[in-house]
């Protein structure tokens, strides 16, 4: 059955690959033969596209060539981006980055009104976990328009999904002037966090990028500092006639996290006075995460996209004085007009080349040949952990009779990805009603493990994945299929097939429907012996997955009025079969039963004037708890002001965020493995966490003030009164810190 949606895939590709163009619109028609065309005008705003789903409104731009000593005259922003996509050279709009509403620009993302909810070991950068668990897959059959996600071997299950860079999230950049983000954060509990963007062009066609992040904390119990290091470059280059494009980028994360083991007592650490005097499980254990990614993308665009440097010519007319009559000898020929005999000059008319155009062709090219692409991809993730105090309940289940435990564990991958596309034409000149892409990818991958307490071994696989993608476009809808399939290896068999129908209704609102189906092999961390847990290799099926998921999405404009400004609701049904955890013995384990997960999400944004309300509503229910565990309910909202004073020289935000979730047995943290494992024994949740904050804006720097867990000092004075002890926990064992004091500022320069 795969295989015959690979063949048709290519089939009706093949089939459609040499139809002509669609244009987008009359309005990007240009007149060849007029010099003063709209890419050299300075001046020119492309128009807004009625595609709520793009980034900043805007579907991707394009970019337009103008010769060396200037930079792309179209490129009106100060700053553009675009994603790492296997595609044509396609931009998105970056503007400037504006305030964030709720107050959290650089403070524990984890807890930001975007994205997913998560929750943490109580403290910022430290290990955290979905409580929006197996949505992921839609999140990017929704949002991100690429082939889809790749069947990769992970090394393991990511536990930092949100301050783990990956290049795939990483935007590429062009910019008319440099552009650089300063950000500093720090709190009362010693928390710091930097943040520094720049990049620039180089060239006209040239651009460079650096990015770095630090987070770094004390910790208020023992034993818990956190120190994350990530830093990116990136770089990307595109030819004069826009047909070749290198994009290549590089990642390090170095993430440092000591361990803990949580509280010994849930029920009495709230006795202490001072944090650091309640009794933890461990008191010398560090976890060490250190990444390396570098990708590489090239490709070649057969179809040429602009005639490029097409002359201006200016008639000029020169005055020569000479002798009549050797005027009369020299010029009376017919090619040197105007030539006046007896007198002592000549008037001779020639024409001068004073500039260059570019121009479009004047019709979409019957036959579209596409674009080949070339990808390498390398990376290394390492996880090291030793402990030189191996003495907590954490061993009970090991096999060590020593006190000292070192483990590492190293990921090697190398990939490339050789694929065509007949997405040849810039979007906002013609919209190809039919985009085909299929390629191979061939994938090495190995894993080393080592450590001190059993003997050094290794694993390691080669696969050969083809995959494709079929995307028809109209104005109004919107198919899109993908399919993959892993060939080789004890991987063989893994696939992915799923397909995505989007219908614009209206300027501002969308629907979609999306379906899943796949079967992938468990991570290769289950198929040898984990350090001192010494397991078997078990012979685990394929987890399967079917998911069915609905959207609609409405989103309105700065200038359109209206006090529903987004809404955005996803709702998914799907079947999981043989999934895979780590059991309370700290064993991999597979059920063999099938569950059915139900999730909605419910995000929107109201304004009522300088007020405003964003809400983010989950719930979920799981038909069968040895399956998947979620909580029924969770919810992150925020309540704020909004105004500018002094003559719109200070844009002031303020307001609070309140998180809340239902109790359920949240998985534990395992700091041994560097997982997180099934547990009964704990239930979290079902306690709200209030925050305050403000955020002032004054042109290019923003300067915020949070008080965080401001409903925490109130519980406690009013203790006596109820006689309700404190018992906010984060994850099981692991207590959520109190109120605490955040700030920070940004500034951006744009020069």
């Amino acid at each position: 059955m795969r295989r015959v949606v690979f063949f048709l895939l290519m089939l009706v590709g093949l089939c459609f690959t040499m139809q002509a163009q669609m244009p987008i619109s009359a309005r990007a028609k240009t007149n060849n033969n007029n010099n003063s065309n709209r890419n050299n005008n300075p001046n020119f705003v492309p128009q807004q596209l009625d595609e709520p789903d793009s980034t900043q409104n805007k579907e991707p731009e394009g970019i337009v060539f103008d010769y060396d000593e200037d930079p792309d005259s179209v490129l009106i922003g100060s700053v553009f981006s675009f994603p790492h996509l296997q595609r044509a050279v396609k931009l998105y709009r970056l503007g400037h980055p504006s305030l964030d509403p709720t107050g959290v620009e650089f403070f524990n993302p984890v807890h930001s009104m975007d994205g997913l909810y998560y929750i943490d070991l109580g403290a910022l950068g430290q290990s955290h976990l979905s409580l929006y668990p197996y949505n992921i897959v839609t999140q990017r059959l929704f949002d991100v328009p690429a082939f889809g996600l790749p069947l990769t071997m992970n090394w393991q299950n990511d536990v930092h999904p949100v301050f783990r860079k990956q290049l795939h999230t990483d935007r590429f950049y062009q910019t008319l002037k440099p552009y650089t983000l300063l950000g500093y954060g720090s709190s009362l509990n010693k928390d710091y966090q930097i943040k520094i963007i720049h990049t620039q062009n180089i060239k006209p066609r040239w651009n460079v990028a650096f990015m770095y992040d630090l987070v770094s904390r004390d910790g208020l119990y023992t034993n818990s500092e956190v120190t994350n290091h990530i830093l990116d470059a990136t770089t990307n280059y595109y030819s004069k006639d826009a047909r070749y494009q290198l994009q290549a980028g590089i990642s390090f994360n170095r993430l440092r996290q000591q361990e803990n083991g949580g509280v010994q007592n849930d029920t009495t650490c709230w006795d202490y006075s001072r944090e650091a005097g309640v009794p933890v499980n461990m008191y010398a254990a560090q976890n060490q995460w250190r990444d390396l990614d570098i990708h590489i993308h090239q490709s070649y665009n057969t179809v040429r996209q602009f005639q490029y440097l097409r002359p201006i010519v200016e008639t000029v007319y020169d005055t020569i004085k000479t002798d009549s009559v050797k005027a009369h000898h020299e010029y009376s020929n017919d090619s040197v007009p105007g030539v006046v005999k007896g007198l002592d000059f000549i008037i001779q008319k020639r024409d001068t080349v004073v500039g260059v155009d570019t121009i479009l062709p004047p019709k979409p090219h019957t036959y579209n040949t596409g674009v080949f692409a070339w990808d390498i991809n390398f990376s290394r993730h390492r996880r090291i952990f030793y402990d030189s105090q191996a003495d907590s309940w954490f061993y009970n289940y090991a096999s060590i009779d020593t006190s000292f435990y070192y483990d590492s564990t190293v990921h090697y991958k190398l990939s490339t990805e050789i694929y065509w596309t007949n997405d040849a034409y810039m979007s906002h000149r013609w919209r190809n009603p039919f985009v085909l892409l299929f390629g191979v990818r061939p994938e090495y991958n190995k894993v080393q493990f080592a450590g001190q307490s059993f003997a050094n071994s290794s694993l390691q696989e080669f696969s050969v994945n083809p995959f494709a993608r079929l995307e028809l476009n109209t104005k109004r809808v919107l198919f899109t299929a993908m399919a993959e399939e892993v060939t080789g290896s004890i991987r063989n068999g893994d696939y992915r097939i799923n397909g995505n129908l989007r219908i614009n209704a209206g300027r501002h609102s969308l629907f979609d429907v999306a379906v899943l189906s796949e079967a992938q092999s468990p991570d290769l961390i289950y198929y040898h012996n984990e350090g001192c847990y010494n397991w078997d290799n078990p012979n685990f099926n394929k987890v399967k997955r079917q998911q069915v998921a609905l959207r609609y999405k409405m989103q309105l404009s700065d200038q359109d009025t209206g006090w529903l400004r987004y809404l955005e609701t996803r709702t998914s049904a799907q079947l999981l079969s043989d999934n895979i955890w780590l059991s309370n013995a700290m064993r991999p384990t597979q059920g063999n039963e099938t569950g059915l997960l139900l999730q909605g999400i419910m995000s929107t944004h109201l304004r009522f004037g300088w007020f405003n309300i964003r809400l983010q509503e989950m719930l979920q229910y799981s038909g069968n708890d040895n399956v998947v565990r979620v909580p029924l309910f969770a919810s992150k909202n925020s309540l704020y002001a909004d105004v500018f004073l002094f003559r719109r020289a200070l844009h002031l935000q303020t307001g609070f965020d309140l998180r809340y979730h239902t109790k359920y047995y949240a998985d534990g943290w395992n700091p041994v493995l560097g997982a997180f494992y099934r547990q009964n024994d704990t239930e979290v949740g079902n306690y709200p966490v209030v925050d305050f904050w403000v955020t002032l804006q004054i042109k290019r720097a923003s300067i915020y003030l949070k008080a965080s867990h401001f409903d925490a000092p109130i519980e406690q004075m009013l203790e006596p009164v109820t006689g309700l002890r404190p018992s906010y926990f984060s994850l099981p064992h692991y207590p959520m810190e109190g109120f605490g004091l955040y700030w920070g500022v940004t500034w951006k320069f744009f020069n």
